[in-house]
């Protein structure tokens, strides 16, 4: 069906394809969950302070991950939890 290509280099296109599409999945996933913040960092991110911030941990509004002595965010997941609160706010309906 295919002229002038072989069976092997069509092969070995369909691989390079494929190896490529892995590659690219795999750096962005890798990215996006290797990507830790500091308290200070989070604090200064929500413009909270790190009481508040330790208080909406022990809450569950925010996840925290222990390494070592340090305790790190997630910075996808402090993002979400930015907008949960945007939405919240925004969702409040005065009575007057």
């Amino acid at each position: 069906m295919f002229t002038g290509i072989t069976v092997n280099d069509l092969l070995n296109r369909i691989e390079q394809i494929i190896d490529a599409k892995i590659s690219s999945h795999l750096q962005s996933s890798q990215k996006n969950q290797s990507e830790y913040l500091t308290r200070k960092e989070v604090s200064k991110l929500l413009k909270i302070t790190l009481p508040t911030l330790h208080e909406w941990t022990k809450l569950g509004w925010v996840i925290a991950y222990k390494a070592g002595n340090r305790v790190l965010y997630k910075q996808h997941e402090v993002e979400q939890a930015m907008q949960q609160v945007l939405s919240a706010k925004n969702r409040r309906v005065k009575s007057w």
